[in-house]
């Protein structure tokens, strides 16, 4: 499948993220991460759960559970990096740092 960078949702708020190729290269380094991962990515950003980051305030984690995840994982983890772009202090610049799997508890 052919994906044209970059990559643009909306969070469950409207906050509109993006996802470079760089930057899903990065995520694919995490174990049990593969391009199948790729929906997922976005659904957990579309529909996860989001949480504060608490040693930077401009970051988030968006994070979701599903079942059939590699490795016996159980969540997906997507970190979002939020700001303004320097050149135009009116645009937002809301991106995806990288995603990785962990293991929780499902409830």
């Amino acid at each position: 499948m052919k994906i044209s960078w970059p990559i643009y949702i909306r969070d469950k708020d409207g906050r509109e993220i993006y996802l470079t190729e760089e930057r899903w290269k990065h995520a694919l380094k995490h174990t049990g991460m593969s391009d199948a991962m790729l929906p997922k990515v976005l659904t957990t950003v579309r529909t996860g759960k989001r949480k504060a980051d608490q040693y930077d305030p401009a970051k988030f984690k968006y994070m979701r559970s599903f079942r059939e995840l590699p490795f016996d994982f159980t969540h997906l983890i997507v970190v979002v990096k939020f700001g303004i772009m320097p050149q135009h202090p009116d645009k937002e610049n809301n991106f995806i740092l990288t995603a990785y799997l962990v293991n929780r508890k499902l409830r």
